[in-house]
């Protein structure tokens, strides 16, 4: 088969014009898999046939969706033609070809765009997550185009719009970059509707055909009027919540947004579909769904609005200010949050530091720690937000009166929106060890928290069996002056030892600074079994040690002969051996400890070292040489 043929279900008659009726499933009874080339494919769309994006085994519907590699997009609200084009085309995503539909009109444009993944999709919930992230970015496409058993009629333009048949789109690179939880409503729109109404029956007398819309009287829902009227005596009634008393804000706002319940809320029995609370709405368009982090939306489609819990209350309410319609939650629902003299100071406490950084007034106070965590600071902020919302009673704080809290790398790349990868989960962690090198953060043993915390901890998140490790705890010290100092001759020593965020590791901390440093700072990594079964300090990796070794002869024979050696070098020599990235990364971590044990320096070559070392690279690279011979 050649490889530029794409599998899909394809129907070859050329209508000249939207089939109806009978025709419709004519079309349906005919589709059969078929391989055929996108060229091919864009030119009979062109000229009236049909297709399904999806490959169906044994039937034609959904539940028979078994692999898929085109995926379409129907625009019919009006956009143009070249408006949507350069939408996608600004987005990175290049389809392979348009083509307009039988109602395309020069006044209204109706047409489709088809895109082509890298690979074949055999995986359902990938090819949903990509079909939901194409229509949520680009907008204003027609939501039925998401079913996995969607058909596409062609049209009669004759003419393939915007052809670029090689073009590939990579499904994982696309659902990292946009996706976005609100894209979750095509999916949960796309779940089978239940039957049940959630609007009184009508009469069983049959109505005639003088019947008008005059006659439709909306469902009074006494819930939606109590949340309009601030009714908070009738909700606490009808809702008959048990009253819960949250430690921190943090709890307050995972329960709220998680745990309760939206249809119950606002007395819908039907959550897939009905009609919305927010407007008069005689055709059911709203849904409630649940994101993939476990929060539930409220979603009108008409209206185009995704509505968390408290948003909707702050809507239907029309609450002028968001701390009356967070009492109001409250209120209803007889939550509260405990509150101590010491907590507020240590949210003052916070709220300093967070200005401090937002203002650019920390580089006033640590200069070169502040160069260094430029990068950083995001995270570090997202740190500061959620101490500031794990604030617990005192009880739960270290010998220095610090705030105590837990939380895991993977929750704070989602809260900073970059939990779809694990490169960038990775990446904030090195982050955190950056932080807690500067003494930004302090991570704690498990002897420095708390038990009450830490079995908290332990139930929350749960045990790793295989490492026995668990969520590490953190604590926020104070910028007190000499706390300052502190900050600052750690930024003057990690810019010192070269220290550069790729490289950052147990095993570059060790190497360079020796095992105390490296163990606080990895101090649920500090501990290993030896051979024997016996709890040993951990040390370096073989493998490691083996690659450090290796990097070490390779500059040490390139000083030799010609006096001087580039990290590059060592890189393009040893590449092949442990491929480059590999390579480059036991550089970072290993170059502190080889240049200490051979004398060796790492500098910035100036115009006389370039002309001593014959050195003809354009501009001023880093250079390795031995110490002795800098002047």
């Amino acid at each position: 088969m050649n490889d530029n043929k794409i599998k899909c279900m394809y129907f070859d008659h050329r209508f000249t014009e939207k089939p109806q009726g009978k025709q419709c499933g004519w079309v349906q009874k005919s589709l059969t898999q078929a391989d055929i080339t996108i060229e091919n494919l864009a030119d009979a769309l062109c000229h009236g046939a049909s297709f399904k994006p999806g490959v169906l085994v044994g039937g034609n519907k959904a539940e028979n969706w078994y692999q898929q590699q085109l995926f379409g997009l129907d625009f019919d609200d009006g956009i143009r033609i070249e408006d949507a084009y350069n939408k996608v085309i600004s987005l990175g995503i290049v389809p392979c070809f348009m083509y307009t539909t039988f109602s395309h009109k020069e006044e209204h444009h109706k047409f489709r765009m088809i895109f082509c993944n890298d690979n074949v999709i055999t995986d359902g919930n990938i090819r949903d997550r990509l079909q939901a992230t194409l229509m949520g970015i680009i907008g204003g496409i027609d939501e039925v185009c998401f079913n996995r058993d969607r058909l596409f009629f062609g049209g009669k333009g004759q003419v393939v719009l915007h052809p670029d048949y090689d073009s590939r789109i990579n499904a994982e690179s696309i659902i990292e970059k946009y996706w976005n939880d609100d894209f979750e409503q095509y999916i949960s729109n796309a779940k089978p509707k239940s039957k049940k109404k959630n609007r009184p029956a009508a009469s069983s007398k049959s109505k005639d055909k003088g019947d008008t819309d005059k006659e439709y009287k909306p469902y009074e829902n006494l819930n939606v009027k109590a949340i309009k009227e601030h009714d908070v005596e009738y909700l606490r009634k009808v809702l008959a919540h048990e009253p819960v008393e949250f430690e921190n804000k943090n709890e307050f706002w995972d329960y709220i947004y998680s745990e309760l319940d939206i249809a119950e809320l606002i007395d819908i029995d039907d959550p897939h579909s009905f009609c919305c609370v927010l407007h008069d709405d005689r055709n059911p368009s709203a849904n409630i769904f649940t994101t993939q982090n476990g929060v539930q939306k409220y979603r009108c489609c008409s209206e185009n609005l995704t509505l968390n819990i408290k948003q909707l209350i702050e809507m239907l309410g029309n609450f002028k200010s968001e701390y009356k319609a967070i009492q109001f939650i409250m209120d209803i629902y007889n939550l509260s949050i405990k509150e101590s003299q010491w907590s507020i100071e240590q949210r003052e406490n916070i709220d300093l530091m967070i200005s401090n950084i937002t203002l650019d007034k920390f580089k006033e106070l640590c200069p070169q720690a502040d160069k260094n965590i430029k990068y950083a600071k995001d995270t570090f902020l997202m740190m500061l937000s959620i101490a500031r919302n794990n604030i617990y009673s005192e009880k739960f704080s270290n010998d220095d009166g610090e705030i105590v809290f837990f939380v895991t790398n993977k929750k704070i790349a989602e809260y900073m929106g970059k939990s779809n990868s694990q490169k960038k989960i990775d990446k904030i962690s090195k982050y955190i060890k950056m932080l807690i090198y500067h003494d930004l953060i302090r991570i704690l043993d498990d002897s420095q928290v708390p038990k009450e915390l830490l079995a908290k901890a332990i139930r929350y998140s749960g045990t790793d069996k295989r490492s026995g490790n668990h969520v590490n705890f953190y604590a926020i010290p104070s910028w007190v002056i000499q706390q300052l100092k502190t900050i600052e001759n750690n930024g003057i020593r990690w810019k010192d030892k070269g220290y550069r965020i790729g490289g950052v590791s147990f095993d570059m901390f060790y190497r360079s600074e020796g095992f105390d440093v490296a163990a606080s700072l990895y101090p649920q990594y500090k501990k290993k079994k030896n051979e024997y079964g016996e709890i040993v300090n951990r040390t370096t990796t073989q493998s490691s040690d083996e690659r450090t070794l290796k990097i070490s002869e390779v500059i040490l024979n390139c000083i030799q002969s010609k006096g001087y050696c580039t990290e590059k070098e060592v890189v393009y020599i040893l590449g092949n051996q442990y491929r480059y990235e590999v390579t480059d990364t036991q550089i970072k971590r290993s170059l502190n400890e080889i240049m200490d044990c051979y004398g060796l320096k790492k500098v910035k070559a100036n115009k006389v070292l370039k002309e001593q070392y014959n050195i003809k690279s354009d501009g001023y690279p880093n250079i390795i040489i031995e110490e002795d011979l800098i002047q």
